[in-house]
């Protein structure tokens, strides 16, 4: 139902009216008479008014699109927009639905005066003697729905992608080539192996993925059990057997050729693999002789359900279908919670195109029993003020009971960047506000960005919508978010670096996504390259000239404060807690010169915070020149990293020299001690190369199956992992052991 903020009701207007051909309807605004050149009218006993003469009465820009057939009116903090003989007119995104259609009348919108109302809480009252309508000017704010609004039907989604300006009916010229028939995966590697009788004991202890939340585990292209190593390579799943300290690979896992795998969890005996299809649908209905519709392109998820409960015989047990990209998962107590996008072609919607369907097979013990569903329009909702031509699907798992159905949602939306907990997810939303204006001699959009926050809560496997939150500014990646002590807090930055209105901020919300504090105005001209939020503080690493490393309180949500900042050359692309008095970060290095700083090789620093008002960098250490790479920079599972081992490492590929001196020297994993007191200590390195083929790359490339992605330890050894194959070492003194080579 839905909240309207009216001074009066408009019930008089509301009634049946009898019509008078002489009578013409007078409207005021704030006693002052609006002058129409189209008188307002009463249809089917509701009052009409002219949509252009009110909204600019109200002090609204207003726009027209004649293709659609759409008038708008708007400000900062309100779009309005009625498409000619709609059933529904819409504000800020939602639809409302309409008691009479808006129309053209002698070449002016006319428009309910019930909806103008509901838009603005406008009062609005009603003088039947005098046939006048009187309006005091001003508005108070469009309340949303409780809950997220559903779509209910075809017509009104393509409705709402109308007044969001994402819905075309635009075709393109026919060509034969394009009709083919679609590509059908072949299969392979989907038959199930013997089922296994024993789960295997777990080994010593083991390195686990690097995740940013304690107990929420995120799927990678290597994991372990301290017995076994997976590995996800280009075509293929390698299990390599680890307990009798000597590797040997014991089985392969294939994939469709058409499939592209992304990456895995390891749970229970259970291995998980995710993947997505790139199907390809040409379209045969023709409008015309001479033209039709683009090909689509459909994506789907796969989901690899296997038991390696016996890892030397992995047994597919569930394959599982669903529509859309796969974008990001997390798996916490048992409970796999995975994002899906779905593009939808605008073009040429229908109801087959738009619905996301599943297919369930179980496998065994079912023999191969198949589940088909689909999420209908009744249940598919949208974010009202930020409309996307993409479904955000939902899909929740429960892994302890592996014939359960999941739990299924779909949102009319996009996931930018997704932050979860145990018991929450948080979506985050870009959203640009976009002022078209002339400039000079050019028109170009003047905007605003928000970050628009939908909370759902993960229970027993189920995502379901709890409540929504707005901040101004746009965030970095996850660990531009947070959860604590039942409080969310979000790192943004705000303005255009290129025009020097940038700054940077915090803000802290409550359980209900409601602002209880903020912070803004940091580092102005530039923008954050690293967030990370650890308890009661936040460390912010901004840059553009040199690096500010900020550490700021969160000890009272209400009033987030600056404790300290230190400036330094170069800067951090993530920032890995140590304890709660030291951080380290990695980035780039940054060197000055005449015209400004250019990049430097890859910088780890490690920062002090014991003195919160006077953060030191303690440590340091920078590899190779500014061609220099890791992957540790983009994805944080990509680090090694052990506290209790004073352990970390990260692959690397490095370069030395800058211009026509520009060399390849090293690829491979870079193994340190760490400790506060001791600072950085290099125990090793380890290269899958040799030193041929690293002498030869700068005549020609070397084999880039080679090049080391992932470092893992188990018990005493520690193993670097490529697409060719396995390295072991001694983790204390990195002393080289065996190299298997797949």
């Amino acid at each position: 139902m839905l909240k309207k903020m009216l001074i009066f009701t408009v019930l008089a207007l509301m009634c049946w009216l009898p019509s008078y051909a002489d009578d013409a309807i007078r409207v005021e605004m704030d006693g002052k008479p609006i002058e129409f050149d189209v008188a307002p009218r009463i249809e089917n006993g509701r009052t009409l008014v002219p949509f252009k003469a009110i909204f600019e009465a109200l002090g609204l820009k207003i726009d027209w699109i004649g293709e659609s057939r759409i008038a708008t009116a708007y400000n900062a903090d309100m779009n309005v927009s009625v498409k000619i003989d709609a059933a529904y007119g819409n504000i800020n995104g939602e639809l409302i639905k309409l008691d009479v259609p808006g129309k053209i009348v002698n070449g002016r919108t006319l428009v309910p005066l019930k909806f103008v109302s509901e838009a603005f809480g406008s009062e609005v009252t009603w003088d039947a003697e005098k046939r006048l309508v009187s309006i005091k000017s001003g508005f108070k704010p469009y309340v949303y729905t409780e809950d997220l609004p559903a779509v209910d039907s075809l017509e009104k989604l393509k409705l709402i992608l109308e007044y969001a300006g994402k819905y075309s009916h635009y075709i393109y010229p026919y060509r034969d080539d394009f009709i083919m028939e679609p590509s059908v995966p072949d299969g392979k590697g989907d038959s199930p192996v013997a089922q296994p009788e024993t789960a295997p004991s777990l080994g010593s202890d083991h390195s686990t993925t690097n995740v940013q939340v304690a107990g929420v585990d995120e799927a990678d292209i290597v994991k372990t059990d301290g017995n076994t190593i997976y590995q996800l390579r280009s075509r293929d799943l390698k299990i390599t057997d680890i307990s009798t300290g000597v590797m040997k690979t014991i089985a392969t896992i294939s994939f469709d050729d058409m499939v592209g795998i992304s990456e895995f969890y390891l749970y229970d005996g259970k291995l998980i693999v995710i993947g997505t299809s790139q199907m390809f649908y040409p379209m045969y209905e023709r409008f015309a002789p001479d033209i039709m519709p683009m090909p689509q392109v459909s994506p789907k998820t796969l989901i690899y359900f296997y038991d390696v409960r016996n890892p030397a015989a992995p047994s597919l047990v569930r394959k599982y279908e669903g529509d859309g990209s796969y974008m990001t998962s997390r798996l916490s107590d048992g409970k796999l919670y995975m994002v899906l996008n779905k593009w939808l072609t605008t073009y040429n919607l229908t109801a087959e195109s738009v619905l996301p369907s599943f297919t369930d097979t179980l496998i065994f013990p079912k023999d191969n029993v198949e589940n088909k569903s689909q999420i209908d329009f009744d249940a598919l909702r949208y974010f009202p003020d930020t409309i996307e031509s993409n479904l955000m699907i939902t899909l929740g798992f429960n892994l302890d009971l592996m014939t359960q159905s999941p739990h299924k949602a779909a949102y009319l939306g996009n996931s930018t960047n997704v932050y979860a907990d145990a018991s929450s997810m948080i979506i985050a939303l870009d959203r640009y506000h976009y002022d078209f204006r002339i400039q000079s001699s050019l028109i170009a959009p003047s905007f605003q960005n928000t970050t628009e926050l939908y909370k759902f809560n993960l229970v027993n496997g189920a995502v379901n919508f709890s409540a929504k939150g707005s901040v101004p500014g746009r965030i970095l990646n996850q660990f531009s978010m947070d959860a604590y002590n039942g409080n969310y807090r979000i790192a943004t930055t705000s303005g255009d670096t290129w025009m020097d209105t940038s700054q940077n901020n915090i803000y802290v919300l409550g359980s209900n996504m409601v602002l209880k504090g903020k912070l803004e105005g940091l580092a102005p001209s530039e923008r954050i390259y690293s967030a990370r939020f650890v308890g009661d503080r936040a460390y912010l690493v901004t840059f553009r000239q040199v690096d500010p490393f900020y550490v700021i309180d969160l000890k009272d949500p209400a009033m987030p404060r600056v404790l300290g900042y230190l400036k330094i050359p170069g800067f951090s692309d993530y920032l890995h807690p140590y304890d709660e008095n030291t951080i380290i970060g990695f980035g780039r290095d940054t060197i000055d010169t005449a015209n400004g700083p250019i990049l430097g090789g890859i910088k780890i620093a490690m920062f002090d915070v014991t003195d919160v008002t006077k953060p030191i960098e303690k440590s340091k250490i920078v590899l190779g020149s500014s061609s220099s790479w890791s992957d540790v920079l983009y994805n944080h599972k990509a680090l090694l990293f052990s506290k209790d081992k004073n352990l970390f490492a990260l692959p690397v590929t490095l370069y030395s020299g800058v211009g026509m001196e520009n060399r390849f020297t090293f690829q491979g994993a870079y193994v340190y001690s760490v400790s506060p007191s001791t600072g950085f200590v290099l125990r090793g390195t380890s290269t899958h190369l040799t030193q041929p083929e690293i002498d030869d790359s700068i005549l020609k490339w070397y084999d880039t199956t080679k090049n080391v992605s992932r470092i893992i330890w188990s018990g005493t050894n520690l193993y670097t992992l490529s697409e060719y194959g396995i390295k072991s070492h001694d983790l204390s003194t990195m002393a080289e052991k065996s190299f298997m080579k797949y």
